[in-house]
């Protein structure tokens, strides 16, 4: 089957199964207003600490909807991708709670406490400086540190810094995050799985359209990272396009001030992000798939990195 062609069935698959389980719109609508809720809550604790590069501050969606008061305010300290405490706030003040496995890899006792200002979280934060070798907890944890490493990069604010202009992460309430979906997609095909879906690597913003990165740490074939890329990209889709799942808000909490047009085509950008290598195959770039009401524009975005995890050099469609 012609590749445009099998990705376009595959997108009728996933539009499908959303048309089929509607409890994403309850939940989804849920989410939008809770985090709206407590955004103010969020962004009050988020000021009375720094991020301590390079040390990176992350939250999620069941983060930020359940900060319904100070205390319940948390947030994710990574390292290079990977977690190495909590922040919480209480007394007035921020704390952290180092992770258990900190000490195995960073010579720095875990499993402690710390209130934000004191000498022992200072000692802790600084141990990252010298960019240690980070715990090897396998496959995953490799791809934290690509996500971690593209994220950096293009979350940069000076155009003459920036490998690529015009392009910023979308931010939950100030803090990096993983967009969450309905849709189970690492086997290259839709499967509904509720609350227990996959969460999108990159969510993007550019020229005010969105981009939504799969990223993989080794190259692999490009069409097959563009299912899952896609498969997100339907939901997005739907997700901006129903009201009943106050698709207002998730356009005001990805960054945008407005809703556009409704009567005007909604084009979603499905990115393939991979390893650079001699020969990459470009032969998708700017193709469509067609979704109800718009369409899915597929992309692909190639890179190298340092072993400081610097992003050198990029070879994208957009």
């Amino acid at each position: 089957m012609d590749v445009l062609k099998s990705l376009q069935k595959m997108t009728n698959e996933a539009e499908e199964l959303l048309r089929d389980n509607l409890e994403w719109i309850e939940r989804y609508s849920d989410y939008a207003k809770k985090i709206l809720s407590n955004n103010d809550t969020i962004k009050k604790v988020r000021s009375f600490f720094y991020e301590p590069r390079p040390l990176y501050v992350y939250s999620s969606i069941s983060r930020a909807k359940n900060a319904e008061n100070e205390r319940l305010v948390t947030f994710d300290l990574r390292y290079r991708g990977q977690s190495v405490a909590d922040i919480f706030y209480k007394k007035d003040k921020p704390w952290l709670k180092t992770k258990k496995n900190t000490d195995k890899f960073y010579g720095i006792e875990g499993g402690k406490t710390l209130e934000w200002e004191s000498k022992d979280a200072e000692k802790f934060r600084g141990g990252f400086a010298k960019y240690p070798c980070r715990n090897n907890d396998g496959k995953k944890n490799e791809e934290h540190r690509f996500e971690s490493a593209l994220l950096t990069e293009l979350s940069k604010e000076k155009g003459s810094e920036k490998i690529l202009k015009n392009i910023q992460p979308v931010r939950l309430a100030g803090s990096r995050f993983q967009m969450p979906t309905p849709f189970k997609a690492s086997k290259g095909k839709p499967v509904y799985a509720e609350h227990k879906g996959g969460g999108i690597d990159l969510l993007c913003r550019r020229n005010r359209k969105l981009y939504i990165f799969e990223l993989k740490d080794e190259y692999e074939d490009p069409i097959n990272v563009l299912r899952q890329a896609v498969i997100y990209s339907v939901f997005i889709h739907k997700l901006l396009r129903t009201p009943k799942a106050k698709s207002d808000n998730w356009w005001n909490l990805f960054g945008f001030r407005k809703a556009p047009d409704t009567s005007h085509p909604l084009q979603i950008n499905a990115v393939a992000a991979l390893p650079i290598k001699k020969e990459n195959d470009t032969s998708f770039a700017k193709k469509e798939i067609k979704v109800e009401g718009g369409s899915i524009q597929l992309h692909y975005f190639y890179f190298s990195l340092s072993k400081t995890d610097k992003v050198e050099t990029i070879d994208t469609s957009f």
